[in-house]
């Protein structure tokens, strides 16, 4: 909100996220929303995204997978249908993610409603611009310690009560989530906010001749402007 924290609740799937906050201008997601069908070509926003986080946080950004891909029944199975319709293959890390992936793109083409105000955001995105365009320099998993409070302190310059809040948010809730997980939900939540106006949107153009998603869902990652 424009006053800042005001709480945190775990939800259980995007339905869930929608039915409680479907009053919302704005609730970012850290998951692709708009997928390929028959390309190999990766998403417009991702190697925008990639482009200005840089290496070596650039990993950060996974590839998607084609629509096909996330209704198989193995990883096998799904490597045949990536590799079946496009030039490349599926991660194992992006695998792993499939339930999710479909969860949200069966949500979000049953739910016209909701495009527009549900949008895809990606915190290591969040961090860079509130960073004033620069990445962050510790992983959150090579050097979790310092990558926690690296990353504090970047929101710490929108809202000085952030150490706070987190600690609260983290104490309050019943989750299996980690302390990356809340950092990452609290920079989409202040990229949503007042507080850093109005969203950007990657990629700046749209390529000529790129077809989209075929199902019509926006593809596109969005944050907050540097402050």
């Amino acid at each position: 909100s424009e006053t800042g924290f005001e709480g945190a609740t775990a939800v259980s799937d995007v339905g869930d996220l929608w039915k409680t906050y479907r009053d919302a201008e704005t609730i970012l997601i850290d998951m692709p929303i708009g997928l390929r069908e028959d390309s190999g070509e990766p998403r417009p926003c991702d190697v925008a995204a990639r482009e200005r986080l840089g290496s070596p946080r650039s990993s950060s950004v996974f590839p998607t997978p084609v629509r096909s891909a996330l209704d198989a029944e193995s990883y096998a199975e799904a490597r045949d249908r990536q590799e079946a319709r496009t030039d490349r293959s599926i991660g194992a890390q992006t695998w792993g993610l499939a339930d999710k992936l479909r969860e949200v793109d069966e949500f979000m083409r049953t739910h016209d409603a909701a495009v527009g105000t549900v949008r895809e955001a990606h915190p290591e995105l969040c961090f860079w611009a509130l960073n004033d365009g620069q990445a962050t320099e510790y992983s959150k998993t090579g050097r979790p310690i310092a990558g926690f409070w690296e990353r504090i302190e970047i929101l710490e310059r929108v809202d000085d009560a952030i150490c706070r809040d987190v600690r609260a948010a983290g104490t309050d809730l019943v989750t299996e989530g980690s302390n990356d997980d809340l950092l990452d939900a609290f920079v989409l939540a202040v990229a949503a906010s007042p507080l850093t106006g109005e969203l950007r949107s990657l990629p700046a153009e749209w390529p000529d001749g790129d077809p989209g998603d075929p199902a019509g869902l926006p593809i596109e990652i969005v944050y907050p402007q540097s402050l």
